[in-house]
């Protein structure tokens, strides 16, 4: 029935205010971008494609969480810090791995985590 998740849409108040977080902050390549959209390639052709839509009124939502792997939780957390991205929940351990917590310019969270070694 289901196949796996492939698309995930955030929706911001301004593409043109948030577009350089992701872009030179966070090192997203854009893939395709009309007037209030923009979609991002996938880092290794893995995962949902990631993309943004304009909403003039939208508001971060609390009822979904975003989730991106990393290879290793301190060295990305230091990435962040050196480029002024500021940790909304620092490096915490979990039972499931390392997570740490930024957001984007409109608020969206972005989840990070370094899954345990089995």
């Amino acid at each position: 029935m289901l196949n796996g998740l492939n698309f995930v849409l955030a929706h911001v108040p301004s593409i043109a205010e948030v577009l350089p977080f992701y872009t030179e902050k966070l090192g997203f390549e854009v893939e395709t971008q009309v007037p209030g959209f923009v979609q991002f390639k996938q880092p290794n052709g893995q995962g949902a494609t990631y993309a943004l839509s304009e909403e003039g009124n939208a508001e971060p939502k609390a009822s979904t969480e975003l989730w991106w792997y990393v290879d290793d939780a301190e060295a990305t957390r230091k990435q962040l810090l050196a480029r002024d991205i500021r940790l909304v929940e620092d490096l915490a351990d979990q039972p499931f791995g390392r997570t740490l917590t930024i957001a984007d310019p409109a608020g969206n969270k972005i989840y990070l985590l370094q899954l345990a070694q089995q």
